[in-house]
């Protein structure tokens, strides 16, 4: 017997995309079919067939782009208009600007519709399972659960720590972050010891202040400068030494990178929110959607 876990490990960053881009597709229906609906209860409320209603409520009250709007957008995209006359390609920037505004102006007006419809969507996100196990911040029962996958040598997980500290400015004991290692060990030598090294840290209470350090540098430190930066947050020398030096930590690193790949983890950093999968240095306002969108699915 095989069971369709077994499969799915097989290749499992292809059936994790495989399934976030069948949710996506879905999302996507969903929402095109919920403004169908409401708009057909408008019309029918309204005694107006769905043309007129949308005739009335948004291209009635869209305004013509003046010519100053047109100059501008031909100067921007002029090289793309094969830098042809601004008269000759006026009406079609005209016509750009204007399927511009309608699109906008219809967003606004949907947005409105589903208000005062009061609509509710239940299609659950997809999630993947992954354990909060390492090195944390925040209440271990806190209703949100932030697992970063990360690589120390990694540039864009410099980037995204900003993201992350404003994560923990805002939201406090709402949401607890757990840091588990992903070394690409193929492009970054010192990956792998880096993350020993915080392992080490951390066995001495001191994984976050080793973390800081490390980045500080962008992960560009060996085994002496390691050993330095130690002696600096004030650890017991020899003992974190020692650690470094017997490579105490190596499975714990590898157990992390493939319990990454098993979530489907391809680089860093890969940040799951309840299971929820979003890849590379991602803005906080993107970070903060999901979580304020499990917040409301949990009712808080």
């Amino acid at each position: 017997d095989i069971t369709r876990q077994e499969v799915e490990e097989v290749a499992p960053a292809r059936f994790i995309q495989a399934k976030q881009e069948l949710h996506d597709l879905t999302e996507q229906a969903l929402s095109r079919a919920i403004d169908q609906r409401i708009v057909a209860l408008e019309a029918e409320t309204e005694g107006l067939d769905e043309d007129s209603l949308i005739a009335r409520e948004v291209t009635s009250k869209l305004t013509m782009p003046t010519e100053q709007q047109i100059d501008s957008m031909y100067v921007l995209y002029r090289e793309q208009l094969n830098n042809a006359p601004v008269e000759q390609v006026a009406p079609q920037i005209r016509a750009f600007l204007v399927g511009q505004s309608r699109r906008s102006a219809m967003e606004v007006y949907l947005a409105q519709l589903r208000s005062r419809y009061d609509v509710a969507n239940y299609l659950e996100p997809t999630r993947v399972e992954v354990e909060a196990t390492g090195p944390s911040k925040g209440p271990e029962d806190a209703p949100i659960t932030l697992v970063e996958f990360s690589d120390f040598e990694c540039p864009f997980c410099v980037r995204v720590l900003p993201t992350l500290d404003q994560v923990q400015q805002e939201y406090g004991d709402q949401v607890r972050v757990v840091y588990r290692h992903f070394p690409l060990n193929s492009i970054h030598p010192n990956a792998q010891i880096t993350a020993e090294a915080s392992m080490c840290a951390n066995a001495q209470g001191k994984f976050w202040e080793m973390h800081d350090a490390i980045f500080e540098v962008r992960g560009k430190a060996d085994a002496d400068q390691l050993k330095a930066m130690a002696g600096e947050l004030g650890l017991e020398q020899e003992a974190f030494n020692a650690c470094l030096d017997s490579r105490e930590y190596q499975a714990l690193v590898e157990a992390d990178l493939e319990a990454g790949r098993r979530a489907g983890v391809t680089g860093t950093p890969a940040l799951f929110i309840n299971g929820r999968f979003l890849s590379g240095a991602q803005p906080f306002n993107v970070v903060s959607r999901v979580i304020d969108d499990e917040l409301t699915r949990l009712g808080g």
